[in-house]
């Protein structure tokens, strides 16, 4: 009798333990000494990132030491949001927060410019799965940059919040650059008329020891006139 209360005591823990592993999430792991570690669901990571106006590479950054915007100039820029867990997240919010002196030109979703910010969603990311979006902003003309020879570094960043309340963020920086060139004026006579520069001597005339020769020919010269006017006589 004794053990059949025994036989029957570990099948029930059997059965109590048993739903507890069928639900299971399959990205848990184990932990030492007993349980185990989930992720919170609906994980994400945002990575934003900006063409090399040079080379056409996207970079995460563009330093005041790498090639530079200029005014009128497209700038492209790639947003990947990745789902980082085995999961599907029914939803994620995307805000892509322009920076001055940056104007939207292309992009996926809904563009308010009195906040300068784009904003798309995305339905249905799968565990593990990668999107790509690309965005294309243009530099404002140079009228409306007050800077003059001087550069300034701007930062775009982008934000993602999911269904379930999970937030990811990334930002891309790129420098902007106005160059002005005034040119040099020309100088002016007190009547107003233009003075043209004077002409550049590519040579001299040489005045060396090489002229002697020449000078000795004088009096030959000379020597030739006075008999051919006693001729003439």
């Amino acid at each position: 009798m004794k053990k059949i209360f025994t036989f029957l005591l570990f099948a029930y823990c059997l059965l109590l333990i048993a739903p507890v592993k069928a639900f299971a999430d399959d990205n848990c792991t184990p932990v030492y000494g007993g349980g185990q570690t989930c992720p919170p669901p609906g994980n994400i990571t945002i990575d934003k990132t900006v063409q090399n106006p040079s080379n056409g590479i996207f970079v995460d950054n563009l330093t005041t030491n790498d090639p530079k915007y200029s005014a009128g100039q497209i700038v492209n820029f790639k947003i990947v949001v990745t789902n980082t867990t085995g999961t599907n997240i029914p939803t994620v919010n995307v805000s892509d927060v322009f920076p001055s002196f940056l104007t939207f030109v292309s992009g996926n979703g809904s563009f308010d410019s009195g906040k300068n910010t784009l904003t798309f969603s995305l339905n249905n990311l799968n565990g593990g799965q990668t999107h790509t979006f690309n965005i294309q902003e243009k530099v404002v003309g140079g009228a409306n940059i007050p800077f003059a020879n001087g550069v300034v570094c701007v930062v775009n960043q982008a934000f993602g919040t999911t269904s379930g309340g999970q937030t990811a963020q990334d930002n891309s920086q790129l420098c902007i650059q106005k160059t002005t060139v005034t040119p040099t004026p020309f100088a002016t006579t007190k009547g107003g008329l233009p003075v043209a520069p004077a002409p550049k001597i590519l040579a001299t005339p040489a005045t060396g020891p090489e002229m002697l020769p020449l000078f000795g020919l004088i009096p030959t010269g000379i020597a030739g006139f006075i008999l051919r006017r006693k001729v003439n006589k």
